[in-house]
């Protein structure tokens, strides 16, 4: 969203103030400002022209020579516009000049005619993107030869403010809104917004709302005589400043106002209105409406809409139907403005997948008094921009917020409460200071003392204002979040407990992401309905529907983690070099700790005979409403505010809630060359998959060994298991059928790895094998639990006093040769030669390029003593090592070797 420093000093007077120094203490008071922009700078060479005579190039058909009169002389250039014409008035841009668009106007020839200067687009100018035609100037008053910037008011300071920063203040979405805060910043006066404009006495409609739950407001006023065409020059280029194309007159008014006053407002074609009548109603099941994109759209009783006598022509806070749009025939029509449910106003435009400028303020929960400010704002406008139009009728009004509007908000608190919340005195927050503030942001302040009773304007009170900790807020920021002093707290700080849950996080991130080297990724906790669809994952195991979608491909949480993980390596591995040779491209590893979600099992899981650790839920926390008589439950209960108790009754009515497992999800990919079509579907190498699945493998081993579980067990998957909370699940659907297996460790079952599943890699965007393990963390907790009852668990020694002396030996070997048996052998061997061995691990494995069976594999020795430093007696000879390690005798009583190992 943008903010027009021109536009405020409209109403407050900035005279002496700096825009661009003045953003920071907005940032701090108001809103964030992501950047400051200047607005139409740069053209102050650019002069005002007007086309006296166009003639034919010589030398090219879509070419033309315009002849420009600049007041004290007159131009002949070439130009390519299709919009040239006798009369029209353009900038002109002299030779020499460079635009802020980049362009270098020279004086030279085109097709042979000399050309000193051009006639500029808006995107010549670095105004808009526009580049159909010229930029027309007709009706601007200056005379030919003035400087662009002095024709007409173009130039401007933008500031660019972040939306989420504004997102609970529906009243900073209108300039006004946003000129209020900066008055009171600036401690000037703040201009009133006009709105007395003279009505007509006849109804512009029958008007009916039939949904008051939905709609509390709709105005309705008819306006005749209107004649459409383009709007003013400066009226345009202040839609283009804020991001809106202007469009017409009547059109770029209802988006001017709903800028300025933060409302928006619609304008129907008065012929296309059938009956005479405007009902605001829920959509009937199965009706459908084109709006003013083109696309038809199927309605649901949900949809709220704007319906003539013949069927709807809004749809409400959304968008506008196609069939009664404004158009140049337009000469009578009727306005629209309204206050609807933002809830509701939400629901629609994520139910639809459309985002406007209208629905983006409607379900910020507007002002209801607001709608008829802006409804008079635009009338006035329009009497202004259509010399010829009158307003036919009354502003007609429906709906229950005449005869019931929304109680006034007011706080009954103290000026040393909110004086002591902020942590200062009388001195830096006077009682005079804190009621001109509050006054100059629209409160009414009532004093007793040092009693308050503030009243909260009504374009505050909509889900923003309401308590006296609001109000502490908004003392603080105007008076400076920067000069309130900082303080000791008063109270001693302690570390806070970290719960086992947590720690076993902590622990697998720093193995996974320390020592294994993958990224970790924070995923959506709902499905993509159609990645399941593209990867063959749709399937009729049970899921967790979600009553409120952010949009239509997610309507369920996800059963498990793997799915999403193999489309975050794919997305990555999609922006990798694909180089040509198979097999040979961009690697991945990424892993995920999240919460998986299960439909509760038939006949329980839920209440007492839920299992909490698997929701999440620690037993002293879970309220009494789900467990009654439970005296943990009805603390909890009693802490809980009447908002948070009315949630907590609606979600325990709905029935259990759903098991829970927390999960951890890796998975290591690599790209399969270029990606291109012929490949996609192609098997990829089977070095490639044993080695990606042994690198999987492989982490799993070390989390195993950091975390304390004992070795690992890789075995096939033997049908459905039990999870905990009694849930029973299948194998995922993207483990391989061949080449997958469950994870065991001290009898207990962990999870699953394995590579994907072939149909599964053909939906991937890019050809890629990709192996995936998903493990459970609550089975994980259980396990490295039994082991530190056991006294099995790790203990930290202290660090080693004496160096260690580390060397590499390097041997060739079968492919199918095990990792573990070389390192056992190497271990044993060294052990005999008495040598003091601390660690010996596998570093490096590579393939041979002449002989697909071998491979060469590097094995780090690592030799230390703990009370001296080694010397070279006590250091084997490597290449003797070597040798005695690749002899046929020890080979053969240890691993296996192909003939002639060296």
């Amino acid at each position: 969203m943008y903010v027009s420093w021109r536009w405020i000093s409209e109403w407050v007077d900035t005279e002496g103030v700096d825009p661009v120094a003045f953003a920071d203490r907005f940032t701090l008071a108001v809103a964030e400002i992501e950047a400051v922009v200047r607005f139409g700078h740069g053209l102050s060479d650019v002069l005002v022209g007007t086309v006296t005579e166009v003639a034919a190039h010589p030398n090219a058909d879509k070419l033309r020579l315009a002849t420009v009169d600049l007041g004290e002389r007159t131009v002949q250039v070439v130009c390519g516009a299709p919009d040239l014409r006798v009369g029209l008035r353009a900038p002109f841009v002299p030779p020499g000049v460079t635009l802020p668009s980049g362009i270098e106007v020279r004086d030279g020839e085109v097709r042979g005619v000399r050309s000193p200067g051009m006639l500029a687009s808006e995107r010549d100018l670095g105004l808009s993107d526009e580049h159909a035609g010229l930029l027309s100037l007709d009706g601007v008053g200056a005379p030919d030869g003035t400087a662009l910037p002095e024709a007409f008011a173009l130039e401007d300071v933008l500031y660019e403010v972040d939306n989420k920063s504004v997102t609970h203040r529906p009243d900073l979405w209108g300039m006004y809104g946003v000129a209020r805060e900066i008055a009171a910043l600036l401690d000037r006066p703040l201009a009133a917004l006009p709105t007395e404009v003279p009505l007509g006495e006849g109804q512009p409609v029958s008007l009916a709302v039939h949904a008051p739950e939905r709609c509390s407001r709709y105005l309705c006023a008819g306006v005749e005589g209107v004649a459409v065409g383009p709007a003013p020059v400066a009226l345009r280029m202040r839609l283009r400043s804020l991001g809106v194309r202007p469009i017409s007159n009547i059109v770029d008014a209802t988006n001017l106002v709903m800028l300025e006053t933060g409302n928006p407002l619609h304008a129907f074609d008065a012929g296309f209105l059938r009956g005479g009548s405007i009902a605001v109603r829920r959509a009937a099941a199965g009706e459908e409406m084109k709006t003013l994109d083109g696309e038809s759209r199927a309605l649901t009783t949900e949809d709220l809409v704007i319906a003539d006598g013949g069927g709807p022509v809004a749809l409400a806070g959304v968008m506008g139907g196609l069939d009664s749009e404004i158009r140049d025939e337009t000469r009578r029509l009727v306005l629209e403005a309204a206050h609807f449910e933002p809830v509701a106003i939400r629901k629609t435009s994520l139910r639809h997948g459309l985002r406007t400028e209208s629905s983006a303020r409607f379900e910020k929960s507007l002002d209801p008094a607001l709608a008829e400010v802006a409804a008079r704002r635009f009338l006035r406008l329009v009497l202004e921009l259509c010399p010829g139009a009158r307003v036919s009728s009354h502003l007609v009004q429906a709906g229950p917020f005449a005869s019931d509007p929304p109680p006034v908000i007011e706080i009954e608190t103290s000026a040393g409460y909110l004086r002591s919340r902020l942590g200062v005195d009388a001195d830096a927050l006077s009682d005079a200071w804190m009621d001109r503030r509050l006054g100059q942001l629209g409160f009414g302040v009532r004093r007793d003392g040092d009693a308050l009773a503030v009243r909260v304007p009504s374009w505050r009170a909509t889900r923003d204002v309401s308590i006296a900790e609001d109000l502490v807020e908004e003392l603080g920021r105007h008076h400076g979040y920067d000069r309130i002093p900082s303080q000791t707290p008063l109270v001693r700080p302690r570390p806070p407990e970290m719960s086992p849950s947590r720690a076993l996080e902590r622990a697998i991130r720093q193995v996974a992401a320390r020592q294994a080297g993958l990224h970790e990724v924070v995923l959506y906790s709902f499905d993509s309905e159609s990645l399941l669809r593209r990867l063959g994952l749709t399937s009729d195991a049970p899921r967790v529907a979600l009553r409120n979608t952010l949009n239509a491909d997610a309507t369920h949480l996800r059963r498990g983690l793997g799915a999403g993980l193999i489309a975050a390596v794919e997305r990555n591995l999609r922006h990798g070099p694909g180089a040509e040779e198979p097999g040979k491209g961009t690697s991945v590893g990424l892993f995920e700790l999240g919460r998986a979600f299960l439909p509760a099992p038939p006949g329980g899981g839920g209440g007492d005979d839920r299992d909490d650790s698997v929701l999440g839920l620690a037993p002293d926390t879970l309220p009494a409403l789900a467990r009654a008589g439970d005296a943990a439950g009805q603390r909890y209960a009693s802490l809980l505010t009447p908002a948070l108790t009315e949630g907590v009754e609606a979600a325990i009515g709905l029935g259990p809630l759903p098991l829970q497992p927390h999960r951890c999800a890796l998975a290591i990919g690599e790209r399969l060359g270029g990606g291109a079509e012929g490949e996609r579907r192609a098997q990829p190498p089977q070095p490639l998959s044993v080695r990606l699945y042994r690198e999987l493998v492989g982490v799993l081993e070390l989390l195993a060994a950091e975390l304390g579980l004992g070795p690992l067990h890789i075995a096939r998957q033997a049908g459905p298991c039990t999870l905990p909370g009694g849930a029973v699940e299948d194998a995922p659907g993207w483990l391989h059928p061949a080449r997958g297996a469950q994870v065991l460790a001290g009898g207990v079952r962990l999870g699953v790895v394995g590579l994907i599943h072939p149909d599964v890699r053909a939906g991937l965007e890019v050809a890629a094998e990709v192996a995936v393990a998903e493990l459970d963390l609550e089975a994980i907790g259980q396990v490295r639990a039994e082991a530190t009852a056991a006294g099995r668990s790790l203990k930290a020694g202290a660090p080693a006093r004496f160096p260690a002396v580390a060397f590499d030996l390097t041997v060739r070997a079968q492919r199918t040769t095990a990792a573990r048996a070389l390192l056992d052998a190497t271990r044993a061997l060294l052990t005999e030669r008495g040598a003091p061995v601390e660690d010996v691990a596998l570093v490096g494995r590579y393939r041979d390029a002449t002989d697909d069976d071998a491979v060469a594999l590097t094995v780090r020795v690592r030799l230390r003593e703990a009370d001296r430093t080694l010397d070279e007696a006590d250091v084997p000879d490597a290449r003797a090592l070597l040798a005695e390690l690749c002899s046929p005798a020890v080979a053969a009583g240890r691993w296996a070797l192909p003939e002639g190992a060296a």
